[in-house]
């Protein structure tokens, strides 16, 4: 084998399996990090001395990674043998080695909202998603101010991404948008020591399509008070409070809208449309005659002809978006950057032709009301084959659970399913699924829990067989053979079986646990405290039941209930014994 001579500085070792090592360098006194070369560790002398560049001999062609991505609009790759939150460390990966942004397309929202913090846990780069109007196709109202705003300020920045990950579900994805050049045509940037006009500026949002209300509590709102203006601009995640001298800006500041206390002062301000189309008189003029072209035109005040020409946007009215632009709506491709890798998961066209054909249905089903006639499916989503053609326009790897044939364009990862390991607490030993695991497997293993409280939790539950894992942040601390605790969303795990590495997450464990709690000002209820199994608990722990209040854990008894026995939880309370049902504690998240 030929061989060259690099210099180099060694950063640290990734992991050894085999007769292979992997390591992150740098090469020369300042270039650039070469992360997961991998050598023939048994074939290289290692003289690792007090000069910060050292020399190596190594093969001329290192495997720096396991596949290589497409670079050329309608090449392809497939990864296969992938399971768990493989998925995700893998789109990390990419995202990290792309020089542009990684468009990932997942089957439908509930996988993306999965990928979406599966991801995340796994990279530092970032991690967006663009969000669905979550109504169904001709729905006759329409989507939350948050969500526009949120859709706004993801197509507004989405043209100039230059690296991260956008998540997209596959309906979404066929969602046709507003044209590039509105969107940025009605932006406005506002800045201190500005010229303006309250008057003009009143107008200009009444024309953008914001409302007048007397206190601003959302987005697409404004106020007006003497010399104050208050604004909760579109895509924007605060509103804004700006004081007028005559015509001038004087100053910016974010409040607060529960107690519209004035916070601090910001230097400009970027103004997007309050919706997805224009809401100005030329833009209702067109309606009007774009309407009048396909539908017939109704003399009652309900029809939606007539709320349109009073000015009145009625609910459902984004479902007749087309009729405010003279060009067809573009697709969401449109948007995308030079330089997008394209990445999905799940079967792609299955996911397509079913959205299509429940638009469709949606469309024949509703289509019959006089006072709402519909605009056919092709003028709002892309049909199944324009999606794909769209999609060979594009550099794209497919991601794959079973074992790919083997082709150029296919390679195997090697990711296995965890054995069982859950854990068992109605024996005597509970973990000891997990303890022969771990007796057995000689590579690195890493246990990710959702949260810090999670993370204490299983602490306390490896102790019991000597295990006492090392905190870490990302997966690539783990070295050699040892045991680590991470905080993330990963629901199930894996072993890479080539890099020799296992993932332990909770529900691996714990079983299936029911979907995470979304963050809610609303919840009384911290996640972090609530016994997620039995196997947690150990005799005289205190324990708060949801209706008893604090007792403490007595352990387990079986129990005749109407002819039938189960099994019990007792906690004790002071002068007082009470015998629950484990079930219920148990499935009290």
């Amino acid at each position: 084998m030929s061989k060259s001579l690099f210099n180099f500085t060694l950063i640290g070792v990734r992991y050894i399996s085999g007769q292979n090592m992997t390591f992150a360098i740098r090469v020369g006194e300042s270039g650039s990090i070469a992360d997961n070369l991998t050598i023939e560790y048994q074939r290289v002398a290692l003289h690792i001395g007090r000069a910060n560049t050292q020399e190596i001999m190594i093969p001329s062609m290192p495997e720096q990674y396991r596949y290589s991505l497409p670079v050329k609009a309608g090449d392809q790759r497939q990864l296969g043998e992938l399971t768990g939150a493989a998925c995700a460390t893998l789109v990390a990966e990419m995202a990290e080695r792309h020089g542009g942004p990684v468009v990932l397309i997942a089957p439908d929202m509930q996988n993306a909202l999965r990928l979406n913090d599966e991801i995340r846990q796994f990279t530092d780069s970032m991690v967006a998603g663009l969000a669905d109007w979550e109504t169904l196709p001709y729905d006759s109202f329409s989507p939350h101010q948050d969500i526009i705003s949120s859709r706004l300020a993801t197509l507004y920045q989405l043209p100039t991404m230059e690296r991260g990950v956008l998540i997209i579900p596959v309906s979404t994805l066929m969602q046709r948008v507003c044209p590039h050049n509105f969107l940025h045509g009605h932006a406005l940037v506002m800045k201190k020591g500005q010229r303006l006009s309250r008057d003009a500026l009143r107008a200009q949002l009444d024309s953008a399509g914001y409302r007048h209300v007397d206190q601003v509590m959302e987005h697409g709102e404004y106020a007006t008070r003497g010399a104050l203006l208050d604004l909760f601009p579109m895509g924007s995640e605060q509103p804004y409070r700006l004081d007028f001298f005559d015509d001038e800006i004087d100053s910016l500041r974010l409040f607060d809208v529960d107690s519209q206390r004035t916070l601090e002062e910001v230097a400009s301000i970027n103004l997007l449309p309050a919706h997805e189309f224009p809401t100005d008189q030329a833009a209702i003029e067109l309606f009007r005659s774009q309407w009048r072209d396909r539908f017939e035109v109704k003399r009652d005040a309900e029809h939606i002809y007539q709320q349109v020409s009073k000015g009145t946007l009625p609910a459902g009215i984004e479902y007749w978006q087309p009729l405010f632009f003279n060009e067809p709506l573009p697709p969401l491709f449109s948007y995308f950057p030079a330089k997008t890798l394209i990445v999905n998961t799940g079967d792609l066209e299955a996911s397509a032709e079913r959205f299509q054909n429940e638009t469709r249905a949606r469309f024949e089903n509703r289509g019959v009301d006089p006072m709402r006639p519909l605009l056919p499916p092709e003028q709002l989503w892309l049909r199944s084959d324009e999606l794909f053609s769209e999609l060979k326009k594009w550099p794209r790897v497919q991601l794959k659970t079973e074992r790919l044939a083997e082709k150029a364009a296919n390679t195997n990862l090697g990711y296995q399913k965890l054995p069982e390991l859950a854990i068992q607490a109605q024996n005597k030993a509970p973990l000891d699924n997990l303890r022969r695991f771990l007796e057995s497997f000689s590579g690195p293993v890493i246990f990710s829990v959702e949260s810090e409280g999670r993370r204490e939790a299983l602490g306390e539950m490896l102790a019991r067989i000597k295990i006492a894992p090392k905190h870490i942040l990302r997966l690539e601390e783990a070295t050699a053979n040892g045991r680590y605790l991470m905080i993330g969303a990963a629901e199930h795990g894996f072993i890479d079986s080539q890099r020799n590495l296992a993932l332990i997450c909770e529900s691996d464990l714990l079983g299936e646990r029911v979907a995470r709690r979304r963050q809610d000002s609303r919840r009384t209820i911290n996640p972090d405290t609530l016994i997620r199994n039995l196997a947690e608990l150990h005799i005289g722990q205190p324990v708060v039941h949801l209706e008893h209040g604090v007792g403490r854990y007595a352990g387990m008894t079986t129990l005749e209930a109407g002819g039938i026995n189960g099994e019990y939880l007792m906690l004790t309370y002071a002068k007082r014994r009470q015998t629950v049902r484990a079930g219920i504690v148990a499935a009290s998240d």
